[in-house]
């Protein structure tokens, strides 16, 4: 549900407004965290925005790609519910986990999601399905072989939140 907050145009010679405009105000987030230090960054960000606007709503997102199948060595077929279960309880949940109970120590409501696959598809689907308002996701710092590449090359390699500011139809927010 997305709420709404009233704005008046500005008075002109004292007059009362001739009308009122309404100003989509975002309520429902949509947080990716990786569990890296910039999470810590992305939860003030969060605790900080929700805490100038009253109530919002907090979906803590962490996608754990899937292993190549040639790394499962054979086991793809029959214990992949298992490496799936694996992932979610071993990995991404301790991550939500973590993030969420900082968002509980400031007061705002969480709902903890782990999936598993390609990271951008899951963002932008879960983005949509939740009815977010916003996505907050950090970037995280680029390695010596990236920012060599981008000083020598003048290449610029993508970044999950990059592909996620492209392709979002609602606001992104790239917490560094």
């Amino acid at each position: 549900a997305l709420h709404t907050a009233t704005a008046s145009a500005p008075r002109r010679n004292g007059r009362v407004p001739q009308r009122a405009q309404k100003v989509k105000v975002a309520r429902r987030f949509l947080v990716a965290v990786d569990g890296s230090e910039r999470s810590n960054g992305i939860v003030e960000y969060l605790v900080n925005l929700a805490g100038r606007g009253g109530a919002a709503e907090v979906i803590v997102l962490n996608v754990q790609p899937l292993p190549e199948s040639w790394r499962l060595r054979g086991y793809e077929t029959f214990k992949r519910d298992e490496v799936r279960d694996r992932l979610i309880a071993d990995l991404g949940m301790p991550i939500v986990r973590g993030v969420g109970r900082r968002l509980q120590k400031a007061g705002l409501p969480f709902t903890a999601r782990v999936e598993v696959g390609d990271p951008v598809e899951a963002i932008m689907r879960i983005a949509t399905v939740e009815r977010c308002d916003l996505i907050v996701i950090g970037d995280p710092r680029p390695g010596a072989l990236r920012q060599w590449i981008a000083r020598h090359a003048g290449i610029s390699i993508g970044s999950v939140a990059g592909s996620v500011v492209q392709l979002a139809d609602i606001p992104v927010v790239v917490a560094k």
